[in-house]
């Protein structure tokens, strides 16, 4: 019987599922309540608990994240199988990317400071997704499905990840981080959805952010890292970008007497367009806890393997 331990909340018909598995002998708890007494004999968790008590289980074998990023279990033991969520978070948060670029192109956002000064001022000219190009910088599920969407409306998408193996149909041209400024100044929409490696800390500094068009949409979904947070707030004092939506930042949570809460035409969102706040999201990640647990227990290959050293 293989000892499992639960820390990701679910409610009851999902523990009952669980529960209804034959030689998994699994104990449900609250990540908070968690002690080293509780992870005795235990050889799977499925949750995100903490490292420094995950390292004091010495009968740990695997362990199943709710999450897709995963790179602050880098340090996890090298014996122990680690996987992630990745493939439950694509259609939520590229939704939530979506209604940014929208929010941002579209003045809507100014549109509500207008409606509460009760005022009736135009704007001005918008961009259109037809004459649009978007550049999304990380192409797993999440900058994917963004692209597709995109592409399904009319603009002209193009892609970055680590290494050129294919180009799909919806991309125009694949670029890698190496060659990436070839195509960044031309991008109306730049999007993030990167892990946090060591590749992609501060990737986009000041320099990097000044290559951006003028007036250009910047939304970041990945991690905060990815932006050196002075610099973003430096270029935005200026106007430079026409938007910067972030649901990551550096810090994170940024301090609240930060002079980017206050910015123009920064919006931040507390890390939510992802969670279980969307209940596609939580179905996805509970199947694939099921899925991947039924494949340890009849020594299947487990999915989403997570590369210790690569954070993804």
């Amino acid at each position: 019987m293989v000892k499992v331990l639960f820390v990701t909340p679910v409610p009851e018909e999902a523990k009952a599922r669980f529960q209804s598995i034959p030689d998994a002998d699994i104990t449900f708890k609250e990540i908070q309540t968690v002690t080293e007494e509780d992870l005795k004999d235990v050889e799977v968790i499925l949750g995100n608990l903490p490292l420094s008590l995950l390292n004091t289980c010495d009968t740990l074998k695997w362990i199943q994240l709710d999450s897709a990023g995963a790179n602050t279990y880098s340090d996890l033991r090298e014996e122990v199988i680690l996987t992630n969520a990745s493939g439950a978070y694509g259609e939520a948060i590229s939704e939530h990317m979506l209604g940014c670029a929208f929010m941002v192109m579209k003045n809507l956002a100014r549109y509500i400071e207008v409606q509460r000064n009760h005022d009736f001022t135009n704007l001005g000219g918008v961009n259109t997704l037809s004459i649009s190009k978007v550049l999304s910088v990380g192409m797993g599920d999440i900058g994917s499905n963004f692209a597709k969407k995109m592409h399904a409306l009319g603009a002209e998408v193009y892609g970055v990840r680590r290494s050129v193996h294919d180009t799909p149909d919806y991309v125009k041209k694949m670029y890698t981080m190496e060659n990436m400024d070839e195509i960044l100044p031309e991008c109306d929409i730049v999007v993030l959805s990167l892990p946090e490696t060591a590749e992609t800390i501060h990737l986009f500094d000041e320099e990097r952010l000044r290559k951006m068009k003028k007036g250009a949409i910047l939304i970041n979904v990945g991690r905060g890292t990815a932006i050196v947070t002075d610099a973003l707030y430096k270029i935005m004092k200026e106007e430079y970008l026409s938007g910067a939506c972030l649901d990551v930042t550096d810090p994170e949570p940024l301090p609240r007497n930060h002079p980017l809460w206050n910015t123009k035409h920064v919006y931040i969102t507390p890390h939510i367009s992802g969670r279980f706040n969307a209940q596609v999201t939580f179905d996805k990640v509970i199947n694939i806890f099921y899925d991947n647990l039924m494949n340890y227990l009849q020594k299947k290959p487990l999915e989403n393997i997570v590369n210790k050293k690569l954070g993804y």
